[in-house]
């Protein structure tokens, strides 16, 4: 008997939806794509300027990614690989200090002289020491973090930068969620960053091809309006009618998910008052570089963004027409006063940021600034999370995840999503089969019997 090609749904086309959806189809699958918006790559998406792609939101890749890096072997894409070494700033009071070797934390005016060494201390203890992050799932981060370096330099230091990352709620994040970020970040001998030439939307682009070359259907501008789970198959509301999948892939947030959600599918999704943080990001395309850092931390209640990462530190000059590219950052909820500026108000409040980082700054060295927003980049962790992760699949249903949700306790990122997202292919792969085979050995049995 030749098995049935199973369909399967995936709801998104960002990194999640397009890793899904190859390698089910590299599974045999018939695989459909539906993403509401004009544009692939999600959070990975660009904006051309002078005929030059530029992603809208700063994304990092680093050597040890064990997930991204075989997928752009897989896609051909492994020699077009820049691997650049990068430096940390610190903006505290008016000065940038540096911010990557034990001599710079000496140096750094932003805490007293038992405050360095209690950094230095704590720091080694995390990066060296530290490598059981048992029961760190149950405590917080900000107990954690003052134990370890005291109150000065968590309330100088670490408070700001949470709060800054998490809003109100960062007192609610897990330990384990900081020592995951800083020994990814801080693992090995050099921060060492990477970048694509032709950048991500050529990792998209790529990804696309094989997905049709494989026989996927991917429909843009095609939200859906409402997802439901029967006992045979899973329903998707599109364009006002109801179409049958086998199986569903949601890449959503899980509240746009759960907004959608119908009948028993809605009682069984987990985790529907999830708290996220979005971001409000202002790309400056500048005509000089501004500052010496890739990625700058910030640490001033006037200033108005939180975090200031200058891109082309990596990327090559060639991906950007020979512009410099400043990202000024401030995470933040949706329905916030911060989120809710006016693109114009942004753009000010840009330009006299710029100033701080270099007292020799013009505006004419500015030639555009975009805006750009996003109500959901990650889920602001509770306590415990660990245990109240969203499973692959969805109770008994037909639906399964693939969202940033699942993330926790690794940093949020294109190589954990590609880790995610073949893991749950693989699931689906594995329970439609055996769906399948067990419907063929009732019908062979049935025969047999005749």
């Amino acid at each position: 008997m030749t098995p049935l090609r199973h369909r399967v749904a995936v709801l998104g086309g960002g990194i999640s939806g397009l890793v899904g959806a190859l390698r089910l189809l590299q599974q045999g699958k018939h695989v459909t794509i539906f993403e509401a918006s004009c544009e692939l790559g999600g959070l990975g998406s660009t904006f051309e300027h002078e005929g030059h792609a530029m992603e809208r939101f700063y994304h990092v890749m680093l050597n040890s990614d064990e997930n991204l890096l075989p997928l752009l072997k897989e896609l051909d894409l492994e020699d077009r690989i820049v691997w650049k070494e990068t430096k940390m700033g610190f903006l505290h009071g008016k000065k940038l200090y540096p911010f990557n070797t034990p001599l710079d934390l000496l140096n750094f005016g932003g805490l007293s002289l038992w405050g360095r060494i209690r950094t230095a201390i704590g720091g080694a203890y995390i990066a060296k020491f530290c490598n059981d992050p048992k029961g760190l799932d149950s405590i917080s981060v900000s107990e954690w973090l003052e134990g370890l370096f005291g109150a000065e330099v968590f309330n100088r230091l670490w408070k700001p930068l949470l709060r800054a990352k998490f809003g109100d709620l960062f007192e609610e994040v897990p330990a384990h969620w900081f020592w995951s970020r800083l020994r990814r970040e801080k693992g090995g001998t050099k921060e060492v960053k990477g970048y694509v030439r032709g950048g991500y939307r050529l990792i998209v682009e790529r990804l696309e091809k094989e997905i049709h070359r494989l026989g996927g259907d991917i429909r843009m501008r095609t939200p859906v309006f409402a997802v439901q789970d029967t006992p045979w198959d899973v329903q998707l509301n599109v364009s006002g009618r109801w179409e049958a999948f086998d199986a569903a892939i949601s890449t959503l947030p899980i509240p746009v998910l759960g907004n959608i959600a119908r009948g028993s599918l809605a009682n069984m999704l987990p985790n529907k008052n999830l708290v996220y943080q979005g971001v409000v990001n202002a790309v400056v395309i500048m005509k000089k570089r501004l500052q010496p850092y890739y990625w700058n931390a910030i640490v001033r209640k006037d200033y108005p963004f939180q975090g200031l990462v200058e891109t082309t530190h990596v990327v090559p000059a060639s991906q950007t027409g020979g512009h410099h590219l400043v990202y000024l950052l401030n995470y933040c909820q949706a329905d916030s006063d911060v989120y809710n500026q006016t693109d114009g108000d942004i753009r000010f409040q840009a330009l006299k940021a710029l100033r701080d980082f270099n007292s020799k700054f013009q505006p004419d060295w500015v030639e555009d600034i975009k805006v750009f927003r996003t109500p959901f980049v990650e889920p602001i962790w509770p306590l415990s999370y660990q245990k109240l992760k969203p499973r692959m699949r969805v109770g008994d249903s037909r639906v399964y995840l693939a969202t940033t949700a699942q993330c926790y306790p690794n940093v949020n990122s294109w190589n954990t999503m590609v880790g995610i997202a073949s893991d749950t292919a693989a699931r689906v792969e594995f329970d439609l089969d055996n769906v399948y085979n067990a419907r063929n050995r009732a019908e062979q049995s049935l025969a047999q019997s005749h």
